[in-house]
């Protein structure tokens, strides 16, 4: 449901609060007014008891929901806020539904609700002439167009003393069977507690940012969580926003060393402090229990916190980053490159050894890229408790790598795919992480070895999991005491990942597979390849592009960017590469008249080199390789290229 916040001063952020700006009634006992209105030509069928139940029902369980509105907010509030609705109606407004598309019915509906005897005065919990919360639900389906759009947002109404500033408006739906909590819990979050939405509104470039993301996804109610299970189990509104709401005990994890988290523990948040103002991260419960039983994920949830950030900011940079973001274990982003709401590998669980530090990915680095000094490890098994530890990492340097060009998996053929990983640096293994994601209807089929540099071989998945679907997990010397052959062995040349499906009926894609390696001595060298394997459409400006995403902070030191490119005449080309900043440096500008094909590496190093330009430039985001052809007969294709940087 969007938030419409033109002209609207009650509706931004707090510079020291992270949370909207105006009357917060986010603790006691509180009254809302909800008025059910019909049109000329709509009637409905929703009564104001189905409306009483759903806002104030106890122990409310119709239509599969979870509880009433005011039993979700008494329990993830652990008490402190109790939300109670009168329900009046239906009104019947004097147009038909048509009408409302470009005339806003708020002044009408509640001019009739007064004319029927209700008293403002009541919705004024704190005594300041202000009703404390509008709902409106009209008859019939949802319309998506013009004032009718579901929408919270604001007026300036005044009956004697009582002023009216702050609704929501809605649907009743097609009959009571469609009445769900999740739309209420999340507009009364804004209305009550001043919540922001913990989503990116994208196209509607609100501060300065038009790109589409996913934000927090469905782990908060004020993300899309407000949708589980059709809007009847909605998640729980976040630690994050529970701690700014002042519903929370406050728990400091930096001299913690052996913690058990609780699920459903809404009157207490886990933080780590840093040295940076307002950055701060928050540790969470979130096992598929309770209200969290929809979640596609299950486990520890980790947040990035800033109070100053801004959820429409995706970048993940020093200046532009969320308000709060969930650091998802798989170190995909998904949810910053808006790929979905949330996955099945997005929280801790079941982890040996470090799950989170300054040197995983993702990591614990500040936004800035320094070190914060939060290491978690250890992580037990999803459930009603969870143990963990905060400590120290290994010495050494992380090398994070990943092939995330797609390879379909053969059935039943012995031979499978292999697919590799090329690491540049010296030194030598001192500890070693394997994350796999596949798709696979029978992972019972499926046969994974890991080869090093130096020849080791370790089978990292023997035909285990029967008829098991997909293959997404990590492997690492606590999880499979195999992998520690591989310690002490070199750790520059090729590591090849082989896949194979040994039996028939079912098959499958190696989507993506990575390396977490803590090595030492070895200059550190963070990178990344794709293959997009891409026609490069003739004489065209636009051209094409492929990018890399890298997880790691800090800035540029060095930098090589090696291309892989088939073409007729090399002339014709324009290639350029763009740091996450938006900094973009000429590689290559027509040159090579009809030379055929152009496979190079280019390097900050060299004399007189154009990627001089980037060093000093921020590392973690989008790397973007642009390249057009702009001259007519001959064409080509882009193969594959690959970033390598040394950090500062």
């Amino acid at each position: 449901m969007r938030l419409r916040t033109a002209n609207d001063a009650a509706l931004t952020f707090g510079p020291s609060q992270g949370l909207l700006e105006g009357r917060r009634l986010s603790i006691g006992a509180v009254r809302g007014l909800t008025l059910i209105i019909e049109f000329q030509d709509v009637r409905t069928t929703v009564t104001k008891p189905d409306v009483d139940d759903l806002l104030t029902g106890q122990n409310y369980t119709r239509n599969g929901n979870v509880c009433s509105v005011q039993e979700y907010f008494q329990r993830v509030s652990t008490g402190k806020l109790n939300y109670t609705c009168d329900v009046v109606g239906p009104l019947r407004l004097s147009q038909d539904r048509s009408y409302y598309v470009t005339h806003l019915l708020v002044k009408e509906a509640l001019d009739l609700a007064v004319a029927e005897g209700v008293d403002l005065r009541r919705y004024d919990s704190l005594g300041e002439g202000i009703v404390d919360a509008l709902n409106i639900v009209y008859a019939g389906q949802t319309q998506y167009v013009g004032e009718l759009w579901p929408h919270n947002s604001f007026v300036d109404l005044r009956y004697d003393s009582i002023a009216v500033n702050l609704y929501m408006l809605t649907s009743a739906g097609r009959s009571a069977s469609d009445l769900s909590i999740g739309t209420f819990c999340h507009e009364s979050g804004h209305l009550l507690c001043r919540f922001p939405d913990m989503y990116d509104y994208g196209a509607v470039n609100r501060e300065g940012d038009g790109v589409k993301s996913a934000g927090i996804g469905c782990y908060c109610l004020m993300g899309s969580g407000n949708h589980l299970n059709f809007g009847r189990s909605p998640s729980p509104v976040c630690a994050y926003l529970r701690d700014l709401a002042e519903w929370c005990e406050e728990i400091v994890l930096n001299s913690i060393e052996g913690v058990e988290v609780q699920h459903a523990a809404y009157d207490k948040v886990l933080k780590f402090k840093t040295s940076a103002p307002n950055e701060y991260f928050i540790v969470e419960n979130r096992s598929k229990l309770g209200l969290d039983q929809h979640l596609p994920s299950s486990g520890l949830a980790v947040y990035h916190c800033d109070i100053l950030g801004s959820n429409e900011f995706q970048e993940g940079t020093g200046l532009r980053h969320y308000q709060c973001a969930l650091l998802q274990a798989d170190g995909h982003t998904d949810l910053e490159h808006n790929v979905n709401q949330g996955d099945g590998t997005d929280l801790f669980g079941g982890m040996s050894g470090v799950a989170l530090s300054n040197a995983t990915s993702p990591s614990t680095r500040l936004w800035n890229g320094s070190d914060s000094g939060l290491a978690i490890s250890n992580v037990s098994v999803p459930g009603s408790k969870m143990d963990f530890r905060v400590g120290t990492v290994p010495s050494g340097v992380s090398i994070q790598v990943e092939n995330g060009t797609a390879v379909q998996i053969p059935d039943n053929m012995l031979s499978g795919i292999e697919s590799k990983i090329n690491i540049p640096s010296g030194g030598v293994v001192k500890q070693l992480r394997v994350a796999l994601d596949i798709t696979h209807t029978y992972i019972g089929d499926l046969i994974v070895d890991l080869t090093g540099p130096d020849g080791t071989t370790v089978r990292l998945h023997d035909r285990a999991g029967a008829g098991t679907d997909n293959l997404m997990r990590s492997y690492d010397p606590a999880s499979l005491a195999e992998l520690a052959e591989f310690e002490g062995k070199g750790v520059k040349g090729d590591w090849v990942l082989a896949v194979r499906d040994v039996a028939g009926q079912d098959k499958g894609k190696l989507n993506r597979w990575g390396l977490d390696i803590v090595a030492e001595g070895v200059e550190q060298v963070i990178g990344g390849e794709a293959a997009p394997d891409i026609q490069i459409p003739d004489n065209s400006p636009a051209g094409v592009s492929s990018s890399i995403t890298i997880g790691r902070g800090g800035t540029v030191a060095r930098i090589t960017v090696s291309v892989d490119i088939t073409h007729t005449y090399i002339g014709d080309l324009r290639i350029e590469v763009l740091s996450p900043g938006g900094r973009g440096v000429l590689l290559h500008g027509q040159l090579g008249d009809d030379q055929d094909n152009l496979v190079v590496t280019y390097d900050s190093g060299a004399p007189l080199s154009p990627l001089s330009a980037l060093v000093g430039q921020s590392i973690q985001g989008s790397w973007i390789l642009r390249v057009a052809d702009v001259a007519r007969v001959d064409v080509g294709t882009l193969n594959k290229w690959s970033v390598e940087i040394v950090p500062s």
